[in-house]
């Protein structure tokens, strides 16, 4: 039977919860019911793209040097285009490759870890049956089958050249030494990073009159940690001999331009009446002890701290340090 309140005890109900004489029951919510979930900012699903300037013109040199190189090997001209830079987890790059692929893997010296060239199957034998003489445009069966040694070794010439020409673009922000590793076929043993790692992706299309493939440049960005405020400004270009021999010039011109040399004893206020009265011996009491560093000031500015003495009956000054800070030192 159902119970009625009446409405002088509705009114009490009421006039107790309004009140706080009365505690409202606490709202349970199951944990699949929440709006929120535990979210780890040490893995982010989200990748955010940075971009980097450096990096942009590393690519601009290797792009121009493995047009260069390549198109020489196979004695034709190949049309090559760089794709823009993107970064994503190793995990998802590596599920992308097909079975069997060119993997290069190789290290970049003196950063630490190992960075991954990847080439397309289709790309590999266009590009052996364009080094046999062929037009690179027959269509081979690619699934189910290993590259044999003589595609292999014919690859490795390939990869020699972009092994070079990676160092040779580099150097140009960084100096680093490349060295080979190993080949793989399969993608899973070619581990380089932690899946959940993010990777630098470059990415080079390379058109071989009715051939096309890519060629893929994989570097963990944990690896670049050393060099990662220069890969986030503007790039310096390359210097020639030229702005060498030019800067050494300069600098030697600099360093024989003659400067005026000027030590501070001291400091300290006399009346102009008794300047007028000095004479031949009267002592001068200056604001420094003997054992302070005197400064040193090359065209008016301070430059060196140090002490005074004699030389070989001359009078010297010992130079005990460099001034960093005007302001503090």
């Amino acid at each position: 039977m159902e119970q009625i309140l009446s409405q002088d005890e509705v009114d009490a109900l009421l006039k107790g919860i309004s009140g706080g004489e009365i505690e409202e029951p606490e709202e349970h919510f199951e944990e699949e019911e929440r709006e929120y979930r535990t979210y780890d900012f040490t893995r982010q699903e989200r990748i955010v793209q940075v971009r980097m300037p450096a990096i942009d013109a590393i690519n601009d040199v290797f792009l121009r040097s493995i047009r260069s190189s390549i198109s020489g090997a196979l004695r034709r001209i190949l049309d090559i285009t760089a794709v823009p830079m993107e970064l994503e987890r190793f995990g998802a790059f590596v599920r992308t490759l097909p079975v069997p692929s060119s993997l290069q893997i190789f290290k970049m010296e003196p950063f630490r870890g190992h960075a991954l060239f990847v080439i397309e199957p289709k790309l590999v034998f266009a590009l052996v049956e364009s080094f046999l003489g062929g037009t690179g445009a027959r269509n081979v069966r690619i699934e189910g089958r290993d590259f044999t040694g003589i595609e292999q070794r014919l690859i490795q010439r390939i990869v020699n050249l972009l092994l070079a020409d990676l160092e040779k673009a580099w150097n140009s922000l960084h100096r680093i030494q490349v060295q080979y590793v190993r080949s793989e076929i399969n993608p899973q043993f070619a581990k380089i990073c932690e899946p959940t790692d993010v990777v630098i992706i470059n990415r080079y299309e390379i058109d071989m009159d009715r051939a096309v493939g890519s060629v893929t440049l994989c570097i963990p960005i944990a690896n670049l940690e050393s060099v990662k405020q220069k890969l986030m400004t503007t790039f310096q270009r390359e210097q020639s001999e030229e702005d060498i021999k030019l800067k050494n010039v300069l600098t030697e011109n600099i360093k024989n331009v003659p400067v005026k040399i000027n030590v501070e004893l001291g400091k300290t206020v006399i009346p102009a009446g008794d300047i007028i009265q000095l004479e031949k011996g009267d002592i001068i009491q200056l604001d420094t002890r003997k054992d302070e560093l005197l400064p040193v000031f090359l065209a008016g500015v301070r430059k060196y701290m140090g002490s005074p003495g004699l030389h070989r009956g001359n009078k010297a000054l010992l130079i005990k340090r460099k001034v960093i800070d005007q302001d503090k030192d």
